[in-house]
């Protein structure tokens, strides 16, 4: 019979392989932690606002997943990417990750951290769901610069 206790060792065990690729660049290790059929959720597309982001959507299937990581990768370069936090409960994990990435059309650099909520299962990632403010990345994307990038204020006084 497997306990909670077997489940959350299970868990930890894919999820640090999962970050540990993730953090070193290592696409193909980070690729064969995902289940064959994985559901993958990254942002929800909201027509406007956060569609500069052209890798985001909900995908089924460790291909479309491959194909998202592609278009993400011929945008943006990321520079540096930590795990912070990885909290793990049964099938459960969620772990905090801070990026500093620079989208490539615009030259711009952007910072963010975000949480990765994984569920595991038979030793794979059966769904993955991203959780942050996308507002850094899309003002890279869209070529906008902060005031403290222009040396100026930040609009609030003079």
């Amino acid at each position: 019979m497997t306990t909670a206790a077997d489940r959350t060792s299970a868990t930890r065990t894919v999820a640090q392989r999962w970050f540990d690729a993730l953090t070193s660049g290592d696409f193909a290790g980070a690729m064969d932690c995902l289940a064959p059929d994985v559901e993958w959720i990254n942002y929800t597309p909201v027509p406007g606002y956060n569609t500069d982001m052209t890798w985001i959507g909900t995908d089924h299937g460790r291909q479309q997943v491959i194909e998202r990581f592609q278009t993400f990768t011929a945008n943006v370069q990321p520079q540096r990417v930590e795990l912070v936090r990885l909290l793990i409960e049964d099938d459960q994990a969620a772990g905090v990750v801070h990026e500093e990435s620079v989208v490539t059309s615009t030259g711009l650099p952007f910072t963010i951290e975000f949480v990765q909520w994984l569920t595991v299962a038979d030793g794979k990632i059966v769904r993955w769901k991203s959780y942050s403010d996308p507002s850094p990345i899309i003002r890279a994307l869209r070529g906008d610069r902060t005031a403290a990038d222009r040396g100026g204020t930040d609009g609030a006084g003079s």
